[in-house]
């Protein structure tokens, strides 16, 4: 598997504002749908999602999909990334957050079967 990135959230102190930005600045929609604020672009449906602060992450936050999320992060780890939240279940499946040795942060991510 390639690994593509499938998913942005940016993560931040004021969801709201931030979300608020967006729409305003781009023109994108929102949906509130409770635990983030998805990012709507016209008719190609959501690709990101404003998040509440969390600690050690802040700015946008690229997901990379994989197959095997436990597998994939072991191996992160082994490379040097610190594991910086483990198996976040949300909407459409699964995350665990990774910061690499340079100090950026992303996302690995596992989609839900029935997603």
């Amino acid at each position: 598997m390639s690994s593509p990135f499938v998913w942005f959230d940016v993560i931040g102190n004021d969801r709201s504002a931030t979300a608020q930005f967006l729409a305003n600045t781009f023109g994108w929609q929102q949906n509130d749908i409770g635990s983030m604020t998805m990012q709507i672009d016209g008719d190609n449906g959501p690709f990101a999602g404003v998040c509440e602060a969390m600690e050690s992450v802040s700015g946008w936050v690229p997901y990379v999909e994989v197959e095997d999320l436990g597998s994939e992060a072991r191996k992160a780890e082994s490379n040097g990334a610190d594991i910086l939240a483990e198996n976040l279940s949300g909407p459409a499946g699964t995350a665990t957050f990774i910061r690499d040795p340079g100090g950026s942060v992303m996302a690995l991510w596992k989609r839900r079967a029935d997603a």
